[in-house]
């Protein structure tokens, strides 16, 4: 297999992996417990791929933010044997560890956009966490119109009815 096809399987590989759990960090289903085996046999496999150095159409920043994000991968999932033993905010943590590594095997921007990631925050007046989930653009855009409701004066001026 070309070096070129073979990044296309972990392509595969990582959106096989990184949609499914989409569904599980919402609660609705439990997932087979060999989901976590598998995900963790591919990142094994792609670790080894790049500590062989087999790392053609990547830079070297790609490769660090692949291993950075292995690193969560493996740290979150230390110990478990199945999806269900994560906590809402590991599953998260893992959910965001496998798009970043999918973004970067993509290796273009439109894939860091469209990358899905989750994150937990508090409802507004309440101490409760909850779990919202949207491509990177959206959280961007979220993010920025916050900043601009807040950036707003907050006396009405002449506007004021």
């Amino acid at each position: 297999m070309n070096k070129q096809a073979h990044w296309g399987v972990w392509l595969a590989l990582a959106i096989a992996c990184s949609s499914p759990l989409a569904a599980i960090a919402q609660d609705d289903a439990s997932p087979p417990p060999q989901k976590l085996e598998r995900i963790l046999a591919q990142q094994q496999e792609l670790k080894r791929d790049l500590d062989a150095g087999k790392t053609d159409g990547l830079t070297t920043r790609q490769v660090n933010a692949i291993r950075k994000a292995q690193v969560d991968v493996f740290a979150v999932t230390e110990g478990k044997t199945t999806l269900d033993q994560l906590s809402m905010d590991d599953k998260v943590r893992l959910e965001n560890a496998l798009e970043r590594i999918n973004a970067e095997v993509k290796n273009t921007r439109a894939g860091y956009d469209e990358k899905q990631v989750c994150w937990r925050e508090r409802a507004s007046g309440t101490t409760m966490k909850v779990t919202r989930c949207g491509t990177e653009a959206e959280k961007r855009e979220a993010r920025e119109g916050a900043r601009d409701y807040l950036d707003r004066p907050k006396v009405c001026g002449d506007r004021c009815g």
